[in-house]
């Protein structure tokens, strides 16, 4: 779904804030730190009016405008860096219970609209009860849970890494997110059609 931005190079200002970060951090030994949540994507989508259109068949998702401004990034960013001062009094006397709850709401909030978490679906889903999303019009069923499949194993392969305890695993975890590129635009056309690809990468 294409974002209409006026501004478009501002989308990208926070990871590129990181970058600038992380390049300080590295110089000083200090920590890296990483956008675990993506806020700029998330962040236009709230601001975003999208209009639901069907159109020969096909279920459309077109965003008419962007209400493009700093002030809500500042305002959320800046009550994100006011939780430093919540210790140690009232964090610790918060539940983990209600934390945990927090975290596990806004997971489940962002599968909504997430295409990954619909192709998994569409795995265990009748082929009659198939949402109208274009490219389920356009790519053939077995192609789509190729393409769901490979990701699948790509996940898996990122959370094993990333959650191993043996810190040389965890240093290849880079690695395999910069090997991510070439195996999507170098093998994955040689068993998935590239039209197919791109139907699935506009949805």
């Amino acid at each position: 779904m294409p974002h209409s931005l006026k501004k478009g190079t501002s989308y990208h200002w926070d990871l590129f804030l990181l970058a600038l970060i992380n390049f300080a951090s590295g110089l000083f030994g200090f920590p890296l730190v990483h956008g675990k949540l993506p806020h700029s994507p998330m962040h236009v989508k709230s601001l975003s009016i999208i209009e639901e259109k069907v159109e020969q068949g096909y279920v459309e998702m077109k965003t008419l405008e962007v209400c493009e401004t700093r002030l809500t990034t500042i305002l959320s960013h800046a009550l994100i860096g006011t939780t430093a001062l919540m210790f140690p009094f009232p964090m610790q006397y918060i539940p983990q219970a209600v934390l945990d709850g927090i975290y596990i709401f806004v997971s489940l909030r962002s599968l909504i609209g997430n295409q990954f978490f619909e192709r998994m679906l569409l795995i265990i889903t009748e082929q009659s009860a198939y949402p109208p999303h274009s490219y389920v019009r356009r790519v053939p069923r077995y192609k789509i849970h190729i393409f769901t499949l490979f990701e699948i194993m790509e996940l898996a392969v990122l959370c094993y890494l990333g959650l191993n305890s043996l810190s040389y695993m965890k240093m290849a975890f880079p690695v395999v997110v910069i090997l991510l590129i070439p195996i999507r635009h170098l093998l994955m056309p040689k068993v998935i059609e590239r039209k197919y690809l791109e139907a699935l990468d506009k949805h």
